[in-house]
């Protein structure tokens, strides 16, 4: 696959299954589900295969707390708490502003995205196998045991 930078059609195909929050409000509110998707268990073993060879490119700051390895939120907090402190404690006023980004992959740009890899000397090989996978995304939602149509994903 990374010869010939290509990866199965498969592997380019997602199950959505919405689950539920919250069992006591009302069920038919879409606020209360969140969206699960399942991938091919093959295309999970190509990420990991993925990840051990061009892992080392795949580098982020350290001020990242999110989607990073041995990372978790308390980490984030102690950090936010003792920086307040720093400053309170010279007297500083301290002012906050809080990003939620949660939804932030949903809006990549994908091409800006092939662009830094680029930038970061990635491997083409790699960097091509990407835009291969990304190329043609679709999913189909899941309900009731009845799977939908597939329709295609332009983001996310």
């Amino acid at each position: 696959m990374l010869k010939h930078s290509f990866v199965p059609s498969d592997f380019r195909f997602g199950t959505i299954k919405p689950l539920l929050k919250d069992i006591h409000g009302d069920i038919t509110s879409t606020d209360l589900y969140r969206a699960i998707t399942l991938t091919p268990v093959m295309s999970k073993l190509f990420e990991s295969v993925l990840l051990s060879l061009y892992g080392e490119f795949l580098t982020f700051d350290y001020l990242q707390y999110g989607f990073k390895k041995g990372s978790k939120c308390a980490h984030a907090v102690f950090t936010f708490t003792e920086s307040v402190k720093y400053f309170v404690r010279r007297g500083s006023k301290v002012h906050c502003a809080f990003l939620d980004a949660s939804k932030a992959f949903d809006k990549v740009r994908l091409n800006g995205l092939f662009l830094k890899l680029l930038k970061r000397d990635v491997p083409l090989p790699f960097i091509r196998v990407i835009i291969n996978w990304y190329s043609g995304l679709q999913c189909a939602v899941i309900w009731n045991n009845i799977v939908g149509d597939r329709f295609n994903i332009a983001r996310g």
